[in-house]
């Protein structure tokens, strides 16, 4: 009952019978409790959630079935960091790329995507690149490709007609590292939401014409380097003067110095993300909105 109730907005056809009919087919494997309940964790929710999908695009039981052993067959996410880094290093673009493409092909989620794979490949990027294991040249090059990835994998699975909030998300003015936010705002879109991003490097009287404009439920923002710290307060302060507390949206901060500055944002009036994960703001987001809902999210987070 608690998975067809996590899944009914989403999924309305999923029943108990439904559910029932995947386990007779083997599609998923309930674990028993000794009263004779059916247990389900966030990866089989996940799991039920990646069967609809496929079922909505028309493919047989007999697909669904093979795309699931590929997907247990798939590497580990960190082997496919690797994988997708030391192609992309040496070159082999199309190979790098059709890694994380297969890995969404037979079901990875999203999430783990973004967080567990492309998220840690970049990270290591930028350490070779820090102690000159690379050219700036194959870094700029492995990154590019890293945001063509992350604009075909958010297509992929935004809602084709988006019926959640609004967001207005943007690199404060001066930061240039925005493939974070990117990944963060196509975990929305595959949400329903409404994401408005504007970019790297956007002054706040931007931020503010694209909040006057969009009536968002949340800002979000996002810097990097320690230097860029005095940019999110002078954010904050124009959009505070210009809207006032009552019309204020929550402000929620990500990137490396939200999680080295999170007492300074939240005497600033600003929601700290104190977490690398793409997935870690739209859990924060959900706890705003919907205590509920940033629950089960969170539940997900630590089953992944």
């Amino acid at each position: 009952g608690a998975v067809v109730a996590a899944l009914h907005d989403a999924y309305p056809d999923v029943t108990h019978s439904s559910l029932r009919f995947l386990e007779r087919e083997g599609l998923i494997t309930a674990i028993r409790t000794p009263g004779g309940h059916r247990l389900f964790s966030p990866a089989d929710v996940e799991r039920i959630r990646q069967i609809k999908a496929w079922q909505a695009q028309r493919l047989s039981l007999d697909e669904i079935r093979q795309r699931l052993v590929d997907l247990d067959r798939l590497p580990a996410p960190a082997a496919l960091a690797e994988s997708f880094l030391r192609q992309a290093i040496e070159g082999d673009l199309a190979a790098a790329y059709q890694t994380i493409i297969a890995a969404d092909d037979v079901g990875l989620p999203l999430a783990r995507l973004f967080g567990e794979v492309l998220q840690p490949a970049l990270t290591e990027l930028g350490r070779r690149w820090e102690h000159g294991e690379l050219l700036v040249a194959q870094e700029k090059e492995v990154s590019e490709l890293a945001r063509d990835l992350i604009a075909d994998l958010s297509l992929r699975h935004a809602r084709t007609s988006p019926d959640g909030p609004a967001l207005v998300a943007a690199c404060v003015e001066g930061e240039r590292h925005e493939l974070g936010l990117r990944m963060v705002c196509g975990l929305f879109r595959a949400e329903g939401w409404a994401a408005h991003y504007l970019g790297a490097d956007v002054a706040p009287r931007f931020v503010l014409e694209a909040v006057k404009l969009h009536q968002p439920a949340v800002i979000l923002l996002s810097a990097k380097l320690g230097p860029n710290l005095p940019a999110v307060k002078e954010a904050i302060d124009v959009l505070t003067a210009e809207l006032g507390s009552v019309h204020l949206p929550p402000i929620v901060v990500g990137g490396q110095t939200a999680i080295e500055q999170p007492e300074t944002l939240r005497g600033w009036g600003a929601i700290p993300i104190t977490s690398t994960h793409p997935a870690a703001a739209v859990t924060a987001v959900a706890a705003l909105l919907q205590p509920s809902a940033a629950s089960i999210a969170s539940a997900g987070d630590r089953e992944n």
